[in-house]
């Protein structure tokens, strides 16, 4: 048996934001959507061909805006929506407490248990603990010891989660 580790930090805006970037992010680069935005680009490319060898300038402008849209764009529009979502629904600063062990996630409302858990990712910046309906994001701030992390990640690799 394990030994508890205790993850504590506060919700608020801005670790929000924080976190649904950095889950953008991952997500981008490790799932298969960023197919799509290789698929634009070669509409780019096309663009550029048929602007210059037929005067279309249609597709140029089309391709270009997916483009831009894409990779930038989506991000805009997410965070936005998510600005105000934050604003209206969640409690500020919100102290927020898990004790995670053999058995899972306990927090004051629920235990999320190993086997619903379908991954666990280390980032630079902390740890995602994805299941079916949720990820949660623990900050490397918020591992209580430092040394904690480095449990979790040992918890987790022996209950093959990562």
């Amino acid at each position: 048996m394990s030994k508890p580790i205790k993850v504590s930090f506060d919700w608020n805006k801005e670790l929000a934001l924080k976190t649904s970037k950095l889950y953008y992010d991952y997500d981008m680069r490790h799932s298969n959507k960023r197919y799509m935005g290789w698929l634009f680009v070669g509409l780019v490319q096309f663009g550029i061909v048929g602007a210059l060898k037929h005067d279309s300038y249609g597709i140029l402008f089309v391709s270009t805006f997916l483009v831009t849209y894409w990779y930038y764009g989506r991000w805009y529009f997410r965070r936005r929506m998510l600005h105000r979502f934050y604003e209206k629904n969640t409690p500020k600063n919100l102290k927020v407490t898990f004790t995670i062990d053999d058995e899972g996630l306990h927090s004051e409302e629920e235990l999320i248990g190993w086997d619903v858990i379908i991954k666990v990712i280390e980032l630079e910046e902390g740890i995602f603990i994805q299941n079916s309906d949720n990820a949660y994001y623990f900050e490397n701030s918020a591992f209580i010891p430092r040394k904690a992390k480095s449990a979790l990640l040992t918890m987790a690799k022996e209950k093959g989660k990562i």
